[in-house]
C-alpha cells in the first residue's frame, strides 16, 4: 500500500486498482501533493475498509463490471463517499467523475493533470467536494446521457487512431515509407482541427469530389477499411 504523507487538514483520497488509470492518479496526486492512500488486491492482505479507513473519499478504479461486485463483498465501504471514473457506467453505488482524457503507459506531468476536465452528473454532489483538493475544470451531463457521451468519446480517441494507424501500416509494408513520413501530416490536421473545426476537411470531401471519392473506394475493394471510407462519406453528405 502506497501513501503519501497525510496532511492534518486535508484527509487522503483513497485509491483501489493499479490499472493504468489509478497509476496515473497516483502520479497526479503525488505531484499535487495531494494525500492519498492506494490499495491493490495483489499487493495488500489488509482489506480495503481497513486500510482505507481514514479515507472519506474513495475512488473506485477498476473494471466497469468490477465496481458493483466489489462493493458488495466489502459492504463497510457504503459509509464512504465512493466515485469512479468510468465514462459510461452509470450504477447507485457510486458517483461518476469521468476525466476527459487518454491514459497512455507514460506518466504525465502536473500541468497536463490539472488541465483534465471531470464530467460528472447532473444534480450530484459539487466537484470540491466529490474529488476535494482537486483544481480541475469539471462540466455536468445526465446520467442518461452518460453512455452516448462516453461513445463518442470512445469513437473520437479511439477510431482516429485505428485509421492513423492504418496509415503508419500501410506506409511501412505497401510502399516501403517511413511511419514518420506522415507525422506532419497529423500533427498539421490536429492544429486545423483545433483552431477551427469545421473547416479541417481537405481533398475530396472539402471539394465535393465525387470522382475521387468513388476511386478511392475502388481502391480499398476487399479491404475491411472500404466500409470505414463508405461509412464517413455517407456521414459527411449527410452532413453537408
Amino acid at each position: 500500500m502506497r501513501q503519501v504523507p497525510v496532511a492534518r487538514e486535508s484527509p487522503p483520497i483513497g485509491i483501489v486498482g493499479d490499472g493504468r488509470v489509478a497509476r496515473h492518479f497516483c502520479r497526479y496526486f503525488h505531484l499535487l501533493g495531494r494525500p492519498f492512500l492506494a490499495w491493490s488486491r495483489r499487493t495488500s492482505t489488509v482489506p480495503p475498509p481497513e486500510a482505507l479507513a481514514s479515507c472519506p473519499t474513495v475512488l473506485l478504479l477498476i473494471r466497469d463490471e468490477a465496481i458493483e461486485p466489489f462493493v458488495g463483498a466489502w459492504p463497510a465501504l457504503r459509509d464512504r463517499r465512493l466515485v469512479h471514473c468510468s465514462g459510461g457506467l452509470v450504477t447507485p453505488v457510486a458517483e461518476a467523475a469521468h476525466p476527459l482524457m487518454t491514459f497512455g503507459p507514460e506518466l504525465y506531468d502536473l500541468d497536463t493533470y490539472r488541465t483534465i476536465p471531470f464530467v460528472l452528473d447532473s444534480g450530484g454532489t459539487p466537484f470540491p467536494q466529490l474529488l476535494p483538493g482537486l483544481p480541475n475544470p469539471f462540466f455536468t451531463i445526465p446520467a442518461a446521457e452518460r453512455p452516448c457521451y462516453h461513445a463518442l468519446c470512445v469513437m473520437a480517441g479511439n477510431f482516429s487512431s485505428l485509421l492513423w494507424l492504418k496509415l503508419f501500416e500501410e506506409m511501412q509494408t505497401r510502399f516501403a515509407m517511413p511511419a514518420s513520413a506522415a507525422h506532419p501530416y497529423l500533427l498539421r490536421t490536429m492544429q486545423n482541427l483545433l483552431a477551427d473545426g469545421r473547416r479541417a476537411l481537405t481533398g475530396p470531401f472539402s471539394r465535393g469530389d465525387d470522382r475521387t471519392i468513388a476511386a478511392n473506394l475502388q481502391s480499398l475493394a476487399g479491404d475491411p477499411f472500404q466500409a470505414v471510407y463508405l461509412a464517413f462519406a455517407r456521414i459527411h453528405e449527410s452532413r453537408h
